[in-house]
């Protein structure tokens, strides 16, 4: 059996992990448009600012997995030939996983193409702005979400005089609620990085192809020595639209991670599948819920029928600054039939947002005590029952949760 995974970063090394394990003789074979072996793309914006740090996997892949890389594009899929189109040449197939990621959104601005304006989405993006700033002055980044902040971070941790532009009015939208925003909002200003909000690029301007300012859509003027873009991304799909593959934003698929096409799965952020809390159609973009799309196509492309549920749209864990965040599910919920617990001490703030007596979103900022419970209760969508009270009052163990516990089931 001939498997071809498309994509050499989470999604499609866990798959490949889980083809091995099912399929001990088959051969698999990984395609992979970045010149590189597998890396933790969380930890990129860390590569901007610090010396020798390593970002790639410590296994080596090849050897214990049996893994061929091809180091080329793919350009598109010959379906009745089974065969996936390459910047030069072909590959046959027997079973195939995309697992091509999404890629940085640049938005269409004056002054944009040219030296000195970079997305962070890959690490040659990292070691790009890391080389381009040396000697620089002044950094401008646009959008203040998880990217934004990390690079503008970064950037700052350098000695630059940075700048985070973003269009909406906290930052960190959609992943923190206001008071939360504001708390981080405060530690970023702390840290000596300027925050411009409701705002956003209308104009790059350049003087002998250099980056010197940019014009606000406000119409105020920043000057600039080096511009990175963080301000979303979307499903890398284009190679497979004349496929037969159904597309919507993302790539549609069964719960057993199948595209409409015989033989064909996808798995990571270039799929839309459910929203577990919502049910709403959306792609994700997180690293465990492509990590863990992976393993469930993995095993199904070896002859398993593992059901996938479904992702949470918003379950983010990162550290800011040294002050760990985490958001779960839905953090800023609309109607009656919510509860929404909140403490705001000095040193913490926590909110849980129940749905009866089932958690649907938790929200914290400092104290981020089991954590790990309350994501387990939310992405299993167990009701709480007479536990509700220990939930709220931050008492929750896993040993509430053994046989006989009325929510028992919960994945550890």
């Amino acid at each position: 059996m001939r498997y071809v995974i498309i994509g050499g970063s989470i999604a499609g090394i866990s798959a490949a992990k889980e083809i091995r394990k099912g399929k001990p003789s088959s051969e698999i074979t990984v395609v992979s448009e970045e010149k590189t072996k597998a890396y933790y793309r969380p930890m990129i914006p860390y590569l901007i600012e610090k010396e020798g740090i390593d970002v790639a996997f410590p296994e080596d892949l090849e050897g214990k997995y049996g893994l061929k890389y091809v180091f080329e594009r793919a350009v598109g899929i010959d379906v009745p030939a089974k065969e996936v189109r390459l910047s030069s040449g072909r590959l046959v197939y027997d079973r195939l996983l995309i697992a091509t990621g999404s890629g940085p959104i640049m938005p269409d601005l004056p002054g944009l193409a040219g030296s000195g304006v970079f997305p962070l989405r890959t690490m040659e993006d990292a070691l790009g702005i890391k080389s381009f700033a040396r000697g620089k002055r002044i950094a401008v980044v646009m959008g203040g979400g998880f990217v934004g902040t990390k690079a503008a971070i970064a950037l700052r941790n350098l000695g630059m005089e940075v700048t985070m532009i973003e269009k909406l009015g906290q930052v960190l939208p959609q992943r923190l609620d206001e008071r939360a925003s504001k708390i981080v909002s405060d530690l970023i200003k702390a840290a000596g990085i300027n925050i411009i909000l409701n705002d956003s690029i209308a104009e790059i301007i350049r003087s002998s192809g250099a980056v010197k300012s940019v014009r606000l859509s406000s119409g105020a003027a920043l000057e600039a020595d080096i511009i990175v873009i963080g301000v979303g991304t979307r499903p890398n799909v284009e190679a497979f639209r004349d496929s037969g593959i159904r597309i919507n934003k993302g790539i549609l698929i069964n719960e057993l991670l199948q595209t409409s096409v015989a033989d064909i799965y996808a798995a990571g952020d270039v799929v839309e599948y459910e929203d577990l809390i919502s049910g709403v159609p959306s792609v994700s973009a997180l690293w465990t819920n492509a990590e863990e799309m992976g393993r469930f196509a993995g095993k199904n492309m070896a002859g398993g029928k593992i059901k996938y549920r479904g992702f949470l749209s918003v379950m983010n864990s990162t550290d800011i600054l040294g002050v760990p965040v985490i958001s779960v599910g839905t953090i800023e919920p609309a109607g009656k039939e919510y509860d929404v617990i909140v403490e705001d001490d000095l040193d913490r703030y926590r909110k849980l947002v129940f749905k009866g007596d089932s958690l649907v979103g938790a929200l914290f900022v400092g104290d981020v005590t089991n954590a790990g419970i309350y994501t387990n209760l939310i992405k299993n969508r167990i009701p709480l029952g007479d536990l509700k009270e220990a939930a709220i009052q931050g008492e929750l163990q896993y040993i509430d949760f053994v046989a006989g516990a009325p929510a028992q089931g919960l994945a550890v």
